[in-house]
This record gives C-alpha cells, structure tokens and sequence, in this order.
C-alpha cells in the first residue's frame, strides 16, 4: 500500500476539534478517513492529539509512514478483526452515527494490551452509508472495576497508576528531552539536536526530577525504561 501525505491540519476544519485543550487531556483523540468504502487498508489518520501520537509511536513522522501497520501494532488482532467489519456497517442518513466500544490497545514499545473505552463518531459516509471518516475518543479503563466486580488495586496496581499520572504531567519538550536522555545523549548535545540552550535543558532536566519525585536522573531513567517504552 502506498504510504499516504496526511494533509495539514488548518487545511481540514474539522480539526480544530482536536485543538486547544482536547489537544493536551490524556485521552486518545484521532480522526481516521478511509479512500475505499470498507477497506481498513485505506484507513490514515488525519489529525491526533499529543496522547494518542505519543500512544501510537512518538512522532508525527513515523505516523505518517506507518499506514495499516499503525492497527497491527496497537489493536489486539481479535479487536482488529471486529474493526474491520465496524467499517463495513451502513449508516442511515439523518442517524446518530456515533457508538461505543471497548478495545485492547498496545502502547508503544511495549507489550501488554490496555482495555480502552472507545466513543467513535462518524463525521462522513460513503454513499452506500459506510463510514468515510470518524473521530475517535478512547480512555484507558485497564484499572477500572468491570461490572460487579469491585476495583480494589494490589500494591503494584497503586504504582502504575501514580507513574501514569507522572507521565501525564510532564511536557511535550519534556518527554523529548527525557527520551534523549535515556539514548545517553549528554545535556550539551540534547541542547544541539534540539537548538535550544544547554541553561533551558538543565531546566527541564531539574522539572523531570522534581516531577517525577526522582533523587537521581538514573533512577528516572529506569522508570522511563520499565514504564513508559522508552
């Protein structure tokens, strides 16, 4: 399949639903199109926000190139396979379009699934009624009760919850510079790749510290390794 050029974001008004604070809420938001009524492979993202890019595989330009790989990588084949036929189903006109459900998603670089709650949209149809584009709002619930099931978190349940909340609060340029940190990039050559100066990187090394409650870069970069696919 030929990869495709996703179009830029102010050349779609249907984007600026994904801009400004929806943009930063960690809750994975996308908008997926398809060129061929039904086929998954015709599927490519065109717009996303910072959590789900980051979810999915770090950086704009990967996503751009990554086509149907970006499904076979994050979706449990099993929840794959009830995607593919989600896009065969016909849509009356004047209908709601909108539904829920739950998917087992990979992050990147790791390899256990997370159970999301997906609330899908349809924007477009097809004119047989098959969807053509959707945007899509999915949460994490892995640690959610299931149904009369009371949620009682063990000890390492309680850690993973507060490394996920770590993670959230830490920036873009943040998580761009901790990255290179862990590739074993000193702070001088970070400031370089990043243009940006070697007093602006030892502050964002001091904000990963204070954030993440760490006493010693080493032991953040361990949590980074273990946690966060880094």
């Amino acid at each position: 399949m030929k990869n495709k050029i996703y179009p830029k974001e102010e050349e779609v008004p249907r984007l600026s639903l994904l801009k400004g604070i929806a943009y930063s809420l960690p809750i994975a938001y996308y908008i997926n199109e398809l060129t061929i009524p039904g086929d998954i492979r015709s599927c490519y993202t065109t717009s996303i926000n910072q959590y789900a890019l980051d979810f999915i595989c770090s950086t704009r330009a990967k996503l751009n190139g990554m086509g149907l790989q970006i499904f076979r990588e994050i979706i449990h084949s099993e929840d794959l396979a009830l995607l593919r036929l989600s896009l065969k189903n016909t849509y009356r006109v004047g209908s709601a379009m909108t539904l829920s459900t739950t998917m087992r998603l990979k992050p990147y670089g790791q390899t256990n699934y997370r159970r999301f709650n997906c609330l899908k949209s349809v924007l477009e149809t097809f004119s047989d009624g098959s969807v053509k584009k959707m945007m899509v709002g999915a949460i994490d619930i892995t640690n959610l009760p299931l149904p009369g099931h009371p949620f009682v978190p063990t000890p390492e349940e309680l850690i993973q919850l507060k490394n996920g909340r770590i993670f959230a609060m830490l920036s873009t340029r943040e998580k761009e510079v901790l990255r290179l940190i862990v590739n074993g990039m000193y702070s001088k050559d970070i400031a370089i790749k990043l243009q940006i100066s070697l007093e602006t990187i030892k502050k964002h090394r001091r904000s990963l510290i204070q954030k993440s409650d760490s006493k010693k870069m080493s032991a953040l970069v361990a949590l980074a390794i273990k946690n966060w696919g880094f």
